[in-house]
């Protein structure tokens, strides 16, 4: 008997998506899965209309088609329920699709008929599910940017990369980890789960995301020199050498940041935000991987 999976579709991840053409990729390489393909509206019912829809019938899992964004709605709804979870990367940027050594849809459908799965630690900010990665600063500004702008993917995101850099400033932070507080200058300061951004840039390379703990990342580099040494860094893996970065790790943490950065949770943009709790969610979610 064929298993059934709910596919989890957004319309409108990336530039917009085919949908025949992924359902037929899909149907061709995932054998013995029979998929029910159900689309997000953007609504704020959509979470709750998932999880009506899981709770309906038998699933043996779930795929999510989208972004890092689509993938933390789709979290919402699937807590407590115990499916695994195939991710068919598709948004601008799929930083935890990476993370999990899904790059496409190919890999997506290879990972699930290998079973090939991984407990995942979720994480909460003030609440919010966090399963990636946020930040405040410069990248956090970034995405703020390209949400304003009109067109999509990943060619929007490097426009607003560029007018990022010339209004990027460092920002104070208090930290309260483990008992102690100490306070930081940075122009980025990262939440990270995952190892690394859909860029492919390295911000935690020393992440597991099943360990029970969260890192964070402050990075404060000055002028255009340390800017390139810092960006090789990032995609060399080796972040965590550089005189210009500052780590922590632990399994909760407290945030202040007094001088209003923006800031971002796996993709959405929240309002302003001056302190954060960062704790780690009762739940884990089982995703199918390649690493």
């Amino acid at each position: 008997m064929n298993k059934r999976f709910l596919f989890i579709l957004n319309p409108i991840s990336g530039d917009g998506v085919n949908r025949e053409e992924i359902k037929e990729i899909l149907g061709n390489n995932l054998h013995g899965i029979d998929l029910s393909v159900w689309e997000t509206t953007g609504a704020p019912d959509d979470p709750k209309r998932i999880r009506s829809l899981l709770e309906e019938k038998h699933w043996d899992g779930v795929l999510v088609g989208g972004g890092d964004g689509t993938i933390k709605m789709a979290m919402e709804a699937l807590l407590g329920l115990d499916l695994p979870i195939g991710i068919v990367p598709l948004g601008s940027a799929n930083g935890l699709a990476n993370c999990l050594g899904i790059y496409g849809i190919s890999d997506a459908c290879y990972a699930v008929q290998k079973q090939r799965i991984k407990a995942i630690d979720l994480w909460r900010i003030n609440g919010e599910l966090c399963v990636h990665l946020s930040d405040f600063g410069f990248n956090a500004g970034v995405v703020k940017k390209s949400t304003e702008n009109t067109s999509r993917g990943m060619m929007s995101y490097f426009k607003s990369s560029l007018s990022q850099f010339a209004q990027m400033k460092p920002y104070t932070f208090t930290l309260k980890i483990e008992g102690k507080e100490e306070e930081v200058e940075a122009k980025m300061l990262v939440i990270a789960n995952g190892s690394k951004y859909g860029t492919g840039a390295f911000i935690n390379p020393q992440g597991e995301m099943d360990d029970g703990l969260v890192e964070i990342v402050a990075l404060n580099p000055e002028g255009f020199d340390e800017m390139v040494m810092l960006s090789i860094a990032l995609f060399k893996g080796t972040l965590a050498e550089s005189e210009l970065v500052k780590i922590w790790s632990t399994s909760e943490a407290e945030i202040c940041n007094p001088d209003g950065a923006d800031f971002q949770v796996d993709g959405e943009v929240m309002g302003e935000t001056k302190a954060v709790k960062v704790y780690r969610d009762e739940h884990t979610i089982n995703f199918y991987c390649l690493e």
